[in-house]
This record gives structure tokens, C-alpha cells and sequence, in this order.
């Protein structure tokens, strides 16, 4: 949902020169919506603009027009803003991977920072939201260690980006910027393979993982059915040697891209999984496994949120841990932590994680998020503090309100995706005892429309919240 979206009004007067699909519009780009496209206004209309930036004058032609507001694609820059740069990369704007590549960096901070509110505002329903300044990462390029490359169907094209405007259209990236540099040595040592390769063994998409300085990526291949013999004689081959990999693995999807329970996968050739840092922590991290991508701003995130649970009592309960990566930055502290996640592959490296890192007081569980909320909600045991750090889609319907209700002190929210975010946010502020405290955007990813955010509630008494609360109009609204 475009976070610069006005409420319902009458429509404006329709006409040549009033914003119908195909008219052109000379317009003042005011600031940025969640996902990059710049927000302009002509008489009553919000124009959304496609390659404007704030300051921008341009001359934009009208690809729709809705009757509250307007997408349309910057045409010609008639007065460029004085915060445009000259992009480093030499695939945007075709790619869609990046998108303020031409804005200067810490204007990019700042028009982060005022997206984070525009959401919270409009789609949380927060006045004047507490927002932090966005904490800026310290390598704006060459900064993730973990890239996923997707495959065109029935073409004989490589791996690449998907392209900007045409997401079926698939963009090699040989130049691409974001990625470490073991990472795009690989990336570039097995495009021509993937060409040659028969079309009905083509993977849908090569996820590389990065690991350790001196230490070989591992791929990941995802695919229908199982591999077949060219693909199994290119991880041999990727393997061996001077080859760009370390490990090849295989996972199987169901139609249409979908993901089995628990996984299907299967190691090709070498190891199923790299070693990685986040501070002083050492983690075993599978193929395919979810691992933050910018280690060194998660390194930082992680130490905030450890060091705002450090004083609660009654424990921590920790939901998605994945690989243990939060895990042991909250159980350094000496609380016993509950972590939760469903992947059993990731929960067997953080068993090894906590071992290795000697952090013996997290109990990691394998469970669905929601169901394993229902039967703690049953139980007496409740935590000083719930953590959170859910996938995009953010929490599972209803668990928002149950944190409420096994939180005593702190309610902490890491999220990859603000407006599901915003949305859990109300859901928990709904139920009447929780007050935000804090937002902090973070870029975890420079130059893209991505956001990192943490944020902290806080019982609305300034105690605890109460030990047993009913709501029945809530609960069941």
C-alpha cells in the first residue's frame, strides 16, 4: 500500500490538462512514497511520479489516474533538485533492485525517516508517531551478504535482477554494487553456464550466501522437481577446484514457485552452509536459511534491541529466531529466552549456535508462530519482554493481540516491512494497555526503498501491564 495515499475525496475536475491517463503534467516533486516514487500534487491531485526526486521540476505523462490520485513516469528533468547525484551503477534506473542510487545519501536517511511516519500516521493511526532519525549504515555499496538471483522461464538469458517497471523481465546485473565481492565474483563465474543450460533444468532462482572472509559462498538452486543431470554436474564442477562455491544445495518448489513445509532440499556437492559473524557472535548458517543481510548494521540493530530487554524480568520470549542470529545477543545478557521458529533446518544451527557461542540459557523451540502464541497464551508462563522479527507478510492474524497479553514490560518489534508493521502496531495499541515508545528506522539497505525499523512499546501505565485483562469487544472485533 503507497504510504503518500490521500483518504477518499471528491474527484477533481476531469479535462485535458487535469491528469487523465495520457496527459503531460509539469510537476514539483514535494518528497518521497514508501517504495520510491516521488510525490507531487496538481490542484487537488496527488500525482505519484516515477522517476522524480524531492525538489525536481519534471515534465511526467499520466500512466493512471484513480479518483483520488495518480501514477505517472517522469519524462524529462526540467529543474533538477539540488540533492541529485550521479548513480554509481551502471544498470539503474533499468534495475529494480535500487532506487535513490541518484539521491544524495543522507537525504535518503531523512526521507526514510519520513515515510516511517506517513505509515504510522495513515495506516497505524498514531498521531505524531515517536521516529527516530534513521540510523545510516556505515558501507552504503558492497554491503549484503546474501543476494538471490532469479531466472527468466524458457529463455536462454542468465541470472540476473528483475527489471524495473517489467518484474517479468529479467536484467543481468555484472555491474551490480550491493553485493560483497565473493559474492558477485560468483555471481559473474556462472552466468554462462546458467545460459547454456536446458530450459527444463533451469532453476527459478540461485540464492548465493556469503560467509566468512576466505570462505567460498554456497548456492541455492530452487526449482520444480528435482535437478537433473547438467545441473548435478555443474555443482561438481562449481565445487571443485578454483570453483566459485563451497557447497551447492537444492530445493524443491511446488507449482508456482510454492514452498514445502519444512523444506525440500538436498545437497548437491561440497557443504550445506557457511560460517558468519554478527559481533562477537560466530553463526553456522544453512542454505537457505534466513540471515540478515547487511552484517554489520544487524550486528548494531541486535546490541540495541539486547541492551533495551537487558533489565526485565520473568525472561524474554523471542518469535522467528531463525538461526539463533538475535538469540544470543539476548540471552547474553543472563535472561532465559524462549525462541521460537518454525524452520527446523535453522532451529538445528542455533542448538549448534548457542553451543558453539557458549550461551547456554535460550531454549529454542520448532513451532508455527501462531500456534505456539495459543498454547503459551493457555499456560501461566509469561516474559518481561516479547521479541519479535517476522518476514514481510509481518505477524500471523490475531498474534499481535496475544503478545499484549504475554508481555509484561517491553514489547520489541524488528520489522523489514513498515506498513506491515504499522498495521501489528494498532493492532496492539487497540488493546489499550501498550503505549509506542520509540520507532527506529535503520538502513539496513542503502540506496534501496527497503526499511529496517525497531520499535518499542511500553505498558501505558509506566509498570507493568496488567496480569490478567479481558476484552471481550477487542478480542473478538
Amino acid at each position: 500500500m503507497d504510504s503518500r495515499r490521500p483518504a477518499r475525496s471528491p474527484s477533481p475536475a476531469r479535462g485535458p490538462g487535469h491528469g487523465e491517463a495520457g496527459s503531460r503534467l509539469e510537476l514539483t516533486i514535494d518528497s518521497l512514497a514508501f517504495g520510491g516514487e516521488g510525490v507531487a500534487r496538481h490542484g487537488g491531485l496527488v500525482v505519484l511520479v516515477c522517476g522524480g526526486l524531492p525538489g525536481d521540476r519534471v515534465r511526467a505523462r499520466i500512466l493512471h489516474r484513480s479518483s483520488n490520485f495518480a501514477r505517472a513516469q517522469a519524462e524529462e528533468v526540467l529543474s533538477p533538485s539540488p540533492d541529485r547525484v550521479a548513480a554509481r551503477c551502471p544498470h539503474f534506473p533499468e534495475c529494480g533492485g535500487c532506487a535513490y542510487q541518484n539521491l544524495h545519501y543522507p537525504v535518503q536517511l531523512a526521507e526514510k525517516r519520513k515515510q516511517v511516519r506517513d505509515l504510522l500516521e495513515r495506516m497505524g493511526r498514531f498521531p505524531d508517531p515517536p521516529v527516530a532519525d534513521t540510523l545510516a549504515s556505515p558501507e552504503p555499496f558492497l554491503y549484503r551478504s546474501r543476494m538471490t538471483y532469479a531466472l527468466a522461464a524458457g529463455k536462454a538469458s542468465g541470472p540476473g535482477l528483475h527489471r524495473r517497471g517489467a518484474p517479468g523481465e529479467i536484467l543481468e546485473v555484472e555491474g551490480c554494487l550491493l553485493p560483497e565481492s565473493p559474492i558477485q565474483e560468483a555471481y559473474l563465474g556462472i552466468r554462462t553456464d546458467l545460459r547454456r543450460l536446458d530450459s527444463r533444468q533451469r532453476p527459478a532462482q540461485v540464492e548465493i550466501q556469503g560467509g566468512e572472509p576466505g570462505e567460498r559462498p554456497v548456492a541455492l538452486l530452487r526449482g520444480r522437481g528435482g535437478p537433473g543431470g547438467e545441473v548435478l554436474g555443474l555443482a561438481a564442477r562449481w565445487t571443485g577446484g578454483e570453483g566459485p562455491f563451497s557447497g551447492v544445495v537444492w530445493s524443491e518448489e511446488g507449482k508456482g514457485g510454492r514452498r514445502f513445509p519444512g523444506g525440500r532440499t538436498r545437497t548437491l556437492a561440497g557443504k550445506d552452509h557457511v560460517f558468519r559473524h554478527l559481533g562477537r557472535y560466530r553463526y553456522r548458517v544453512p542454505a537457505g536459511s534466513f540471515f540478515q543481510a547487511n552484517a554489520t548494521m544487524a550486528g548494531s540493530l541486535f546490541e540495541e534491541v539486547a541492551r533495551r530487554s537487558e533489565v526485565v524480568r520473568e525472561g524474554i520470549l523471542e518469535l522467528h529466531s531463525g538461526v539463533g542470529a538475535l538469540s544470543l545477543f539476548l540471552g547474553a545478557s543472563g535472561n532465559s529466552v524462549l525462541a521460537l521458529e518454525a524452520d527446523r533446518a535453522a532451529v538445528g544451527a542455533a542448538l549448534e549456535n548457542s553451543r558453539e557461542n557458549r550461551i547456554p540459557n535460550v531454549e529454542f523451540r520448532v513451532g508455527e508462530v501462531g500456534k505456539e502464541l495459543g498454547r503459551l497464551e493457555a499456560s501461566a508462563r509469561r516474559f518481561g519482554a516479547v521479541v519479535v522479527d517476522p518476514p514481510r507478510s509481518g505477524l500471523p492474524r490475531g498474534a499481535a493481540r496475544v503478545i499484549t497479553r504475554l508481555a509484561r514490560e517491553k514489547i520489541l518489534y524488528l520489522s523489514c516491512n513498515p506498513p506491515t508493521l504499522a498495521r501489528d502496531l494498532r493492532e496492539i495499541a487497540e488493546e489499550g494497555a501498550w503505549r509506542l515508545s520509540e520507532v527506529v528506522p535503520a538502513d539496513m539497505f542503502p540506496h534501496t526503498a527497503e526499511i529496517e525499523c525497531l520499535a518499542e512499546l511500553v505498558p501505558e501505565s509506566g509498570g507493568q501491564a496488567a496480569r490478567s485483562r479481558t476484552s471481550p469487544s477487542r478480542r473478538d472485533s
